[in-house]
């Protein structure tokens, strides 16, 4: 499991005057890819031509965020599917409190960059995912 504290900008504030659906999804992203570029995930992706890619996201919504709200990202290897092909990531955001605002869970692929199919991801990457991002956790 891999944790982050974010500080809530007006970026990720909608209309009515809290983070918006969109805005859970881009702070999570964002800390994601800022994750995987310091553990230098990123850079192996391009490397090995094999990355993930996203086929479908569901958002749990508990709490509100608000502005300047400090929050906790916390990254989690939720399983791996019988089709070592493909993905299950969980992303849960916690307010100051400990109290979860929301849970996202993604199921995806690994990606060639070349051929632009899903395939088995290389041993190097998939020994490099479990140890940055940790052994499956039950939800």
């Amino acid at each position: 499991m891999r944790s982050k504290r974010l500080t809530i900008t007006d970026k990720y504030i909608d209309q009515n005057g809290h983070v918006g659906e969109a805005g859970y999804l881009s702070i999570a992203i964002d800390a994601l890819w800022d994750f995987n570029e310091k553990i230098g995930l990123s850079k192996k992706y391009l490397e090995l031509s094999c990355a993930p890619v996203t086929f479908s996201t569901k958002i749990d919504y508990q709490k509100e965020v608000f502005e300047n709200e400090e929050i906790e990202f916390i990254l989690e290897n939720i399983g791996q599917p019988e089709d070592d092909r493909r993905w299950v990531r969980q992303i849960r955001l916690l307010k100051n409190t400990g109290e979860l605002a929301v849970k996202i869970v993604a199921q995806g692929a690994w990606f060639d960059l070349e051929k632009r199919k899903i395939m088995s991801p290389p041993d190097e990457l998939k020994n490099l995912f479990i140890k940055f991002i940790g052994d499956p956790i039950s939800t």
